[in-house]
């Protein structure tokens, strides 16, 4: 079935609720005209690389999500180490449904980390038919369903696996997010956490498995910090788009700095961040010039250059405007995929493999580990700097800055 008139049927089955499914790329046929068609069923021993994108408005952005979609599984194939292994790469394909509000659940995942005291009045803000979709969302479960689950329980979720198995199935899974996918990779984690206790996982047995589910973010929207995932973000200091960010992240928007590259800890998120994508102002560069752009150019896509924005920044290819901070970042990112992968693809071996420290992988030969272990000298540097800062000068900015109006694609 096509796989638009198969998000037709979908519609006409939740009725106005949320939903998604799994997809993946294809030949070109008369079934797949776009190159993408609904995944069949993923075996836990499947090593497999989920894309969840950032949102796209209402209903299904489908050339969103197989743009997304084709960017990751053309790296993943690119990887010569992989040659021989079947890795399958999918998308999760969403519809929001009439009720679900995602700008709302993402404020409200950042209100219960920071101001729970809030959560109820946010959720009392908007209409009581849409409360249980924003904030317990119907396409999450699918998710969950058809990417997690198997991975940690059998018959259909009702036992658990041997800690053992577990843990290499969940290690064959790796999360590949931009903005809202990050949301979206946590309220996995939630559902994750709620359905381990039903089954009996211990709470160091919980923690064992999560540290090995590999999530990579681009510019994630939500608290990062507070997952117990292996999650790692890959950001730019100057990607203003999320409303709510930590001190050291609004710190640096608001005093720009040229650092090329930062790593910043646990306490902040795993992150890699670079000063800046866009290569002008910044690394001696000359600031960008205000040039007049033609209507068509600017409304068609017919640009002759292609650029990125701050926040609209993900691999997996190098790109004219960017600076040379995102390009090692770049590498850093592609490098984690990579060696996650590969490490998903030994799980056949008898023992577990347990994922690497981030250093390894991100970094491959001796320079990269020299790069990286200037990234977290950098980031302490940056963070010793934000603590000794007038907390309250960084306060009155985030709430500046979160009282601009402005109209957001994503």
């Amino acid at each position: 079935m096509n796989i638009k008139d198969y998000i037709g049927v979908c519609q006409k089955e939740r009725q106005g609720k949320s939903f998604a499914f799994l997809a993946e790329r294809c030949a070109t046929s008369a079934e797949a005209p776009y190159r993408i068609k609904k995944a069949g069923n993923i075996s836990p021993e499947e090593p497999c690389v989920l894309v969840l994108a950032g949102t796209g408005g209402e209903g299904v952005y489908l050339r969103g999500y197989n743009g997304m979609l084709k960017k990751t599984d053309d790296f993943v194939k690119s990887i010569p180490e992989l040659a021989d292994e079947n890795v399958r790469v999918c998308v999760a394909v969403c519809d929001f449904g009439k009720y679900h509000a995602d700008k709302i659940a993402r404020k409200g995942m950042h209100y219960e980390t920071y101001w729970p005291e809030h959560f109820a009045e946010l959720k009392r803000s908007i209409p009581e038919n849409c409360r249980e979709e924003t904030f317990n969302p119907s396409y999450v479960k699918d998710i969950f369903e058809a990417a997690v689950l198997p991975r940690i329980s059998k018959d259909n979720g009702k036992q658990r696996l041997g800690q053992q198995q577990a843990l290499k199935n969940i290690r064959r899974l790796n999360v590949v997010g931009h903005c809202h996918g990050g949301y979206v990779a946590m309220q996995l984690e939630k559902m994750m956490t709620q359905k381990m206790n039903e089954l009996g996982y211990s709470v160091e047995e919980q923690k064992q498995i999560k540290s090995e589910f590999l999530v990579l973010c681009y510019n994630p929207d939500c608290p990062k910090h507070t997952s117990e995932l292996r999650f790692i973000a890959i950001e730019s200091a100057q990607d203003n788009h999320n409303l709510y960010n930590h001190y050291l992240k609004e710190w640096l928007l608001m005093k720009h700095k040229d650092f090329g590259v930062c790593y910043q800890n646990k306490v902040w998120g795993r992150t890699l961040a670079c000063a800046q994508i866009d290569k002008f102002g910044v690394e001696g560069n000359p600031p960008r010039e205000i040039m007049a752009v033609p209507i068509d150019e600017f409304f068609c896509g017919k640009r002759k250059n292609k650029e990125l924005g701050e926040h609209g920044f993900m691999g997996f290819e190098p790109v004219e405007n960017m600076s040379k901070g995102a390009r090692l970042l770049q590498k850093f990112a592609n490098n984690i995929l990579k060696n996650a992968v590969k490490n998903s693809c030994r799980q056949k071996e008898e023992n577990f493999v347990p994922l690497p420290a981030i250093q390894n992988l991100a970094a491959d030969t001796l320079w990269q580990k020299c790069e990286f272990a200037r990234a977290v000298i950098t980031g302490y540097r940056l963070e010793q700097q934000m603590i000794w800062s007038n907390k309250s000068k960084i306060d009155q900015y985030a709430n500046w800055r979160r009282s601009i109006p402005r109209v957001e694609l994503d």
